[in-house]
């Protein structure tokens, strides 16, 4: 019998999860591993300043990427829902004028960000020293965001069209051609943080252009009504990142006025760390929105249900995993960073014991989150996202550090997941329940 191509319209719903889940989430997988070569360069090459430079200047790098978030989530989701209802010409048009609107914003506040760079890194809480370290490898980060995000763009759409195995190739490119820069710019050239920065751009340029020519644009067509509908339907996906923004700046204050650099320096090794987890769940709700988003606009509610169903098992498997490698197994990893400093190595340690329950929780936050964002529920999904994210973490750092001391401080997100699954579990319930009236 001749095979048949598995796609939105015909697939076996746990086929056609896999069949985008897992390019999605290995893809997903190498950019934070990617991410984590140029900590490992940085850490053995720079030193421990440097590591705390990058954990300074990330809450404005994930403020500039959850706006490209915002964009291209929102233009998927609607340009999903035109696939859906077999619309392609204006789901082309959408897809197109969403690329165009990413450009146009992304390259505005990169122009704004470099105009008030100085006061940016001041209210990061840098001090004198960090500055020299945080203002080089900031500024490059800035200059090229557009370039550095590009890969979301790219990813998204190719992942809407069918073809989630070219997520993989492009994560693939970026992860080959940042360690390759990396080793070139920082160990042969000894550019330090700069050279880090420039190597992630470079790479993640690279990444996107081996894409492009599968977005398959045409002539953008829209208006202010178009960009005001791809901006609120993506806005929950840009408070998911923009509040984590926000809980690692305030973690960086709380930490620096505490403990200070060594206690940054631990607390960037973990966020590390953290992203290989957070970057695989991610990696799930992403493959989530397509088929969610094609099913809405076909009407087929019962796929919606069987999808989430394993997008669930699958994201609680991974949790689980995750608590217990990080919980019991971290010290290869830890060392890596490291470069034998002792004092690091215990502190590090003693963080990720305690941040590895937050693994046992998250993955239903960010699945609901997700699936909100897919059925055209933002609101829904912004207070979950804010929720398991900042509120209710900001809540745990205010109250447990007064009774538990530095230890409040590592339990704090793993609290606030816990609390915000008890919102998130009834509001999933409930938007599901409706979906089908």
């Amino acid at each position: 019998m001749k095979n048949v191509e598995i796609t939105l319209e015909n697939g076996c719903v746990k086929k056609l999860f896999f069949k985008f889940a897992i390019p999605s989430i290995v893809g997903m997988l190498i950019v934070s591993v990617q991410t984590m070569v140029d900590g490992i360069f940085i850490a053995n090459n720079v030193g421990m300043r440097g590591l705390a430079a990058v954990n300074l200047s990330m809450p404005y790098i994930f403020f500039l990427t959850s706006i490209a978030l915002m964009i291209t989530s929102g233009g998927s989701v609607i340009a999903g829902i035109y696939y859906g209802n077999n619309n392609i010409k204006k789901a082309d048009e959408t897809k197109s004028f969403t690329v165009l609107m990413f450009i146009a914003i992304i390259g505005l506040v990169s122009i704004f960000s470099m105009i008030f760079l100085k006061n940016i890194i001041t209210f990061l809480g840098a001090d004198d020293l960090m500055r020299t370290y945080v203002e080089p490898y900031l500024s490059i980060m800035i200059i090229f965001s557009i370039f550095y995000n590009f890969p979301i763009v790219t990813e998204t759409f190719v992942r809407l069209k069918g073809k989630p195995n070219l997520v993989f190739l492009s994560g693939a490119i970026c992860f080959l051609g940042n360690v390759i820069l990396d080793y070139l710019f920082i160990i042969k050239m000894g550019w330090g943080m700069e050279g880090a920065a420039i190597a992630t751009c470079i790479a993640n340029v690279i990444g996107s252009l081996a894409l492009i020519k599968f977005l398959d644009l045409k002539k953008p067509k829209g208006n202010f009504e178009v960009l005001k509908k791809i901006l609120y339907n993506g806005s929950s996906e840009m408070l998911t990142l923009l509040s984590s923004s926000i809980t690692m700046y305030i973690f960086n204050l709380v930490v620096m006025r505490n403990i200070g650099e060594l206690g940054v320096s631990a607390l960037t090794i973990v966020f590390y760390i953290n992203s290989i987890v957070s970057i695989s769940l991610y990696g799930l709700s992403q493959a989530l929105q397509p088929i969610v988003s094609y099913n809405l606009g076909a009407q087929r509610f019962t796929k919606i249900y069987d999808v989430l169903k394993i997008a669930t098992i699958s994201g609680g498997a991974i949790g689980l995993i995750s608590f217990i490698l990080m919980k019991f197994y971290s010290g290869p990893i830890i060392n890596i960073f490291s470069k034998g400093d002792k004092s690091l190595i215990l502190l590090t340690g003693e963080v990720i014991s305690y941040f590895s329950f937050a693994y046992i929780f998250s993955f239903i936050n960010i699945i609901s989150s997700s699936l909100h964002t897919a059925i055209e529920k933002p609101l829904e999904s912004a207070f979950i996202a804010c929720g398991h994210s900042i509120i209710f973490v900001v809540i745990a750092l205010m109250i447990l550090p007064l009774f538990l001391g530095n230890i409040g401080i590592w339990l704090a997100i793993p609290f606030g997941e816990f609390l915000c699954i008890i919102l998130s579990i009834p509001l999933t319930i409930k938007s599901l329940k409706n979906i089908a009236n």
